[in-house]
Order: C-alpha cells, then structure tokens, then sequence
C-alpha cells in the first residue's frame, strides 16, 4: 500500500469518528498517544486483574470509576470521628466527684421509689380496712331493733360465762412445762441443801421418755444424753473451743449412728428369720451376713460388685460391718476372701490403734489405687470402704449407699480428720467443714427444717452444733420448753457456749470463734421463757432465775438479782412482796418470816439485801413510796427516811383526803416511828431533825385543816421554827439552815399559814375590844393596844424571816404576807 492509500484510508477512519459535539477536538502527536499507552498499560498492571474486572464491570454500567475514585479521596472523616476541640487530660478527681454524686443520686432515687412504694401499699392496706369497717358497719346496721323488717336474718346469741375471781394465763398449765418445772425445782433443792449437781441431761431424757407421749422428743434427747456423755469439761474452758479440739465428740456421733443402724439391721434380720436362717453366737458377723444375705438374694443385686463368692458380695459385707461400728467384722470379711492385703493390714493396725508404725507406703499404695481403678469402680460399695479407711475424696457423695440422713452423717463423720491428723497435701474434710456444710451449704431448707424440726435439730446435735440447734427448737411455740431446757441441762454440764455480754443477741459469735460455731445466750432464754408465767407462778420463776446466779451484768452485779428486781418493780404488789419477802415478825419488829426467796440461803444476797437493791431500782425509775417500803423492809432506814422526808415536803400542808399519798405517808409514819424506837442509829442526825420537823409540820397544817388555830400555833411556838418578834429572826434562820432543804421548801406555807393566823387573832381583838387575846399570859399586858402592838410585831417578823431565808420565795406569798402585815398597821 503507497502512502496515497493510506492517507485516504487514514481520512475516511476521522471522517467516520467525527461526532456531531460542541466539545473540542483533541489532536494528539504519536509520541503522546504512545505515552498514554504506556501510562495506561502501566497503571492496568498495577491495580491487577481485579481492578480491571472492576473497571469493566462499572464501565459496561456507564459509571466512570476514575472520576468516582477522585470523588471518594476528597471525602474526609475530620469531622465525624475527630473531636473539634483538643482532648483534655483525665481529671480523675472530677471523675470520682461525678460518681460519687451519681451514686448519691442513685441512692436518692432508689429510696424515693421505695418511699413511695411503701405509703402506696401503705395507703391501699388503711383503705381496705376502711372500706372493710364500713362494710362491716352496714351488715350490722341490717340487724337493728325491729327483727320482723328483716325475717330471714337471725341473731345468734352465745351464752358466755366469766369467772367471778379471774386468774391470770399461765405457760406452765401444761404437762410438759410442769414436768420440766418439777424436775428443776427438785435440782435446785438439792444443790442448795448438798451441793450435789445431778446430770440434768439424762433427768430430762428419762421425764421425756417416761412422761411425754412424743417419739421425736424422745429422740431429740436421746441424741443430746449420748452427745452430752463425754469427759466433763472444766468450768474454766470454753465449750466452743473444747469441742473443735477434741475428738471425743466426733467419735460419740459416729457410735450413735452406728449403734441406730445396728438396731435397725436387727430388725430387718428379726422379721426375715427363715430367709437367713441365722444360727450360732450373736455377733455383728452373723448378723451382717444375714443383712447382706437378705438384700442380695436376686442376681440383679449382685451386677457391678467385686469379688462374689457362692453368692455373697465381700465388700458390702465389709461397708456394713463399718456401718454398724465393728471393724473386727470387716477385718474378718477380708482374711476369709483373702482380698486386698494392704487394706487388711492397714485395717488391722487402725484396729489395734498402732499410731507408731509407720505406714506410709501402704496409704500411699491404697491411695494410687483408688485414684487410678476405684474412682471409676462400679462397685460403690468398695470405693466407700477405700474411702472412709484412707478419710479421702469428701466431693465423692457415694449416692447409691446413701439412703438416710443418718447414711450421709455417718460417712461424712468417718472420712473427716481432727486437726492433728490432717495431711495438708491433699484435701480433705474437717470437723469444721463438716458443720459448715451443713448449717451453711444445706441450711434449714435443704432439710425441710420447718416441717422436720426434730431432724434438723438431730444433725446439728451431732455435729457438735449445740447452740445453733438450740436456737433453731426455740423459735417455735411446742418446742421452746424443750430447748429452754436442753439449753440449761448442757449449761450446768458446761457444755454450753455463752456470750461475753448477757445483752448480746439470742444466737451470736465471738470475733475469735471458729466458723460457723456460735453461742447462745441462756441469760436471754431463760428470761423470755421465765416472764410468761412470773406473774400467775412466781415462785417457779425464781427457781428458773436462781439457774442465773453464776451469770454477771454489765455493772457486774448478779443477773439472777437483776432478774426478781425487775420482777418486783414491774409487778410491784402486797401479795407479790408477802410472797417473796414473807410477812412481818410481830415479836421481832422490821424483820420478816417466811418468803420463797428464804429458799435461796446460800445466795450472797439475802432477802434483806435484795429488798434494798429493789428499792435503788424503784428509785431509780421514780416510784419513791415503793421504794419506802422496800427500804423499810431490807432494814435500811436511812433511806427510807430520806425518800420520806422528799414526799412529806411536797404533801404537808396538804389537807388529809382518804386515798391519797398524804393519807398514805401517815400509815408508813407509824411503821417508820416503831421502827426508830429500837434503830435510831442506823440514821444520820440531820435526816432524824428533818424527819421529826416534818412529821410536827404535818401535825400542825392538820391543826390548822381541822381549825384548832391555837394548838397549831402553839405547836409552831415549842419548836421555834418561826420567830415571835424581830430579835429572834436570825436565830430561826439558823436553825433552819441546819435542816434539810426539804424544810426550806415548806417555809412558804407555813410562813402564810401562820401570817393567817395572826390575822386572824387581829381581826378578832379589833372586833372585840374588851375581850383579851387567845394569847394571854403573865409577860403580855391585857392592854388592847400592847396586844394589837405585839401581833403587829409578830407579823413583822415574819415578813423579815421571809425575806432572810435562803430561798427564793413565790412571788404570791411575799405579796400576801406583805398585804397581811399591811392591813394590820
């Protein structure tokens, strides 16, 4: 082809590509279209095959990804995902002041939700029972007066009977409690008149069993009499550490549920005697034999067991005979398989005690073999007898041998290990875990405890768990008198964990008690059983109360005082005081005979004592003519008279009304009177002046009350008391001020009671000019003048003595003096 050809050919190809477009045309040299090229197969060879499959892929959809790639790199996300504002640094003080008060608020909240939540409840409780009166109102008004508008309503009457003479409730009306008060009033009479101590436990096992027609009672005290024989601990020891120390207690658990299972397989083999055809000397051998004969008579029993011979299994020959506490059974079980030699030895020297051998190496051998096959032994019968000789795997429950509770207790208490004998290497239960698991793990609903009282009672007795089993008997109403009683049996055996403070709660812990014991507070017990029936049977109480006597209050003084003192101030009575004091000797004045506390003889404190300690105690709280009495009666008269003397001030120049505490205080006068004739002195000298002031003061406003001014006057005169005419003022300040204040605060009113006299007589020798003054003698001239003159002076000094005694005066009595004195000149 000549150039001609391809320059027309090269014409007709622009001449086809011209498109009809306002956009310019653009001429390229062949050097740049060649770098274009390049540019363009460069850039393709970059991005790979995918970004070529992508740009024919939204080419051949008209979108132009270059011009769309631009668009994406000029977007920014500054302003979405960047802060404006430069991040400031951690202000943790301002952090923990902003939640400190969120919490504060939250709280705020909270309580405002619940605030209102309770007045809601609150409200709609009061409407109901509003709307219930109401509805009640309306279905009585349907019944009114005239019965024949309402015919097919009836009244109902119900014939009711009150005793003319009503005695008050007693707790102690039924057989159980006069049982258990019998049994108590009989052990304090004899530790007082031999000082013997009876095992209150088993006194009160035997009335359980003897007297109450309850099987779980029985039990209940079956289980605490077996737990409660053991070594007597020293009155010096704490219980509760006594008891985490010593084995005694887990070996006498052990035995008893041994012994229970033993009796039970007895049973089983008594009503199956022609299937066991049992023979020879009894013994836990034969018996067990016939056991295990009894319960594996199928072939389906015997599938998974080891070691079967003729029929029997060996190894729940030997779990039984551990079950039921002879390990020489088990031992012979094992010779006549001739299985397991290490387990025969180890067994074998666990039965003779030999603690020195060593054996190390056969418990190390035994434990690699239950770790290794008996783990996954299909013979739980085997894999229990490893476990309870080796004490290992307390996580294993051994369910399918474990059908009773006494089942479970009894493998536990046998796979435990004291302190003394733990190996720390390995874990392993302790007698502390054990109670642990079950007050705390199990607790009271794992057992049902509500409706199974006396199990759950019987597992903790026999975890050593006295107090908190205890506690649990005593919440409910049948079984308080029981556990008030356990608590004081286990208490004078001092078994009993109590309190450092008699005010701590009814089951507490000390900060150095282990976990989980705790103590029980007998003070607390015994009161709140004692108080329902102090009142209808109070010498009862006191021989509850007398149980006290070793116990000590937070003043240090004895909590059984402590107890009668409230009794006595609470139900303060003649009868109450005759029944505990006695009544008066009438040849030996102040002393009393008789009293039920003259039971109490080798108590520190005798009645005497007591009655002044109750007196302090009604003083105390205020009610002094109590306290008067009981003083009188503990012989302190010193006290009494004091307390007298504070009550005569504030009712002496009362006029005397039956009934009232004027009228009262006169009988106690006389008694206090007969009393001083033989021990005037036991009293201070000014409490015997203020007594003898106050008892003429009370003769003389009676005087006065009854109108016998003159006898009054001359009263008042003989003790110079108030003086006759100025001179003598100071002398009677003087003499008063030797009295007792109680004196200085009837001044006012003997002051105007004798300023009312004078007035009288003045106003009487006015009116009666020729007739002489009541007050004639040898030393006053009949003179009217000269009488009206001295009266004058009389009341004079009056008003001078009333502005010199050390007291501030009503302000009514200085102006009636004042006007008295001033309607006289």
């Amino acid at each position: 082809m000549d150039l001609v050809e391809l320059l027309q050919q090269a014409q007709r190809i622009t001449n086809e590509t011209k498109m009809d477009t306002e956009m310019p045309r653009v001429e390229r040299t062949v050097s740049q279209v060649l770098q274009v090229t390049q540019e363009l197969h460069s850039r393709v060879t970059q991005t790979g095959t995918n970004d070529l499959q992508a740009h024919t892929l939204l080419g051949s959809k008209g979108v132009d990804l270059p011009k769309l790639s631009q668009k994406l790199e000029t977007l920014s996300a500054r302003k979405s995902f960047e802060p404006l504002d430069p991040v400031a640094d951690t202000d943790i003080q301002g952090y923990l002041k902003n939640e400190r008060e969120n919490a504060i608020l939250s709280v705020i909240e909270e309580t405002n939700r619940s605030t209102f939540r309770a007045v809601e409840r609150q409200k709609w409780r009061y409407v109901y029972a509003d709307w219930g009166d109401e509805k009640e109102a309306l279905l009585n008004a349907l019944v009114g007066a005239r019965q024949q508008d309402f015919p097919d309503v009836q009244r109902q009457v119900l014939p009711t009977s009150v005793a003319d003479n009503p005695e008050p409730f007693s707790r102690l009306a039924g057989p159980i409690q006069k049982a258990y008060a019998m049994k108590i009033k009989e052990y304090n009479e004899a530790h007082i008149q031999s000082g013997q101590r009876e095992n209150l436990v088993a006194a009160f096992a035997k009335i359980a069993l003897q007297s109450f027609d309850d099987e779980h009672v029985h039990d209940m005290w079956n289980v605490l009499e077996y737990m409660s024989t053991v070594t007597p601990l020293a009155r010096n020891t704490d219980p509760i550490h006594a008891r985490q120390t010593a084995p005694q207690f887990v070996q006498q658990a052990r035995t008893y549920l041994e012994r229970r299972y033993k009796i039970y397989m007895e049973t089983i083999v008594q009503k199956n005697l022609l299937l066991t055809k049992r023979g020879g000397v009894p013994s836990t051998y034969t018996l067990v034999s016939c056991y295990v004969s009894i319960n594996f008579t199928k072939l389906a029993a015997l599938i998974g067991l080891e070691d079967v011979s003729n029929g029997k299994p060996l190894w729940p020959l030997v779990y039984y005979s551990l079950r039921s506490g002879d390990l020489g059974a088990a031992i012979q079980f094992l010779k006549e398989w001739g299985a397991c030699p290490d387990l025969l030895k180890m067994m074998t020297m666990q039965k003779r005690g030999d603690t020195e051998t060593p054996h190390p190496r056969i418990e190390t051998t035994l434990k690699l073999e239950y770790n290794n096959k008996l783990r996954v032994c299909n013979d739980p019968f085997k894999k229990a007898v490893y476990a309870i000789i080796l004490t290992c795997d307390p996580h294993d429950g051994h369910a399918e041998l474990m059908r009773t509770i006494d089942d479970f207790l009894w493998l536990q208490l046998s796979i435990l290990r004291l302190n003394d004998k733990r190996h720390y290497d390995i874990e392993q239960l302790t007698y502390a875990g054990l109670q642990s698991l079950i007050l705390d793990k199990y607790g009271e609903n794992y057992f049902n405890a509500r409706e199974k009282a006396p199990l759950y009672f019987q597992v903790l007795a026999l975890t050593g768990q006295f107090e908190s089993a205890i506690e649990f008997l005593a919440r409910t109403e049948t079984n308080r008198p029981h556990a008030v009683h356990m608590a004081i049996a286990l208490n004078e055996l001092s078994m009993l964990g109590a309190p450092s403070s008699v005010q701590a709660p009814l089951l507490s812990c000390e900060p150095d008690d282990p976990v989980p014991m705790k103590r029980l507070n007998l003070v607390r017990l015994i009161v709140m059983y004692a108080k329902c029936f102090e009142q209808s049977d109070t010498a009862q109480a006191l021989q509850y109360y007398y149980l006290l006597r070793h116990f000590k209050n937070p003043k240090g003084g004895n909590v059984m005082l402590s107890c009668v003192c409230d009794l006595l101030v609470e139900n303060y009575s003649d009868e109450i005081l005759v029944l505990v004091f006695g009544e008066e000797d009438q040849s030996n004045t102040g002393r009393l005979t008789g009293g039920i506390f003259e039971d109490f003889h080798t108590m520190d404190c005798d009645k005497y004592s007591l009655a002044g300690k109750v007196g302090d105690e009604l003083v105390d709280r205020s009610n002094f003519e109590a306290a008067i009495r009981l003083y009188f009666i503990g012989g302190q008269l010193d006290k009494a008279l004091r307390l007298m003397c504070s009550l005569m001030s504030q009712v002496v120049h009362q006029p005397t009304r039956r009934g009232t505490l004027r009228d009262r205080l006169r009988i106690t006068i006389k008694k206090l009177d007969a009393a001083l004739a033989a021990r005037k002195m036991d009293v201070e000298a000014h409490v015997l002046v203020t007594y003898g002031m106050l008892t003429q003061l009370m003769q003389y406003f009676d005087m006065i009350h009854s109108g016998e001014a003159r006898m009054a006057a001359e009263l008042l005169a003989n003790n110079r008391l108030i003086p006759t005419n100025s001179a003598e003022v100071d002398e009677c300040v003087t003499n008063l001020r030797r009295m007792g204040p109680e004196i200085i605060k009837v001044m006012p009113d003997v002051l105007l009671a004798a300023m009312n006299i004078i007035y009288e007589e003045y106003v009487h020798t006015m009116g009666n000019a020729a007739q002489g003054s009541e007050y004639d003698d040898d030393a006053i001239s009949d003179d009217k003048e000269l009488t009206l003159r001295h009266l004058r002076g009389r009341a004079k000094a009056l008003t001078n003595m009333a502005a010199s005694v050390p007291y501030r005066m009503p302000e009514q009595t200085n102006k009636r003096l004042v006007q008295l004195e001033i309607l006289m000149h």
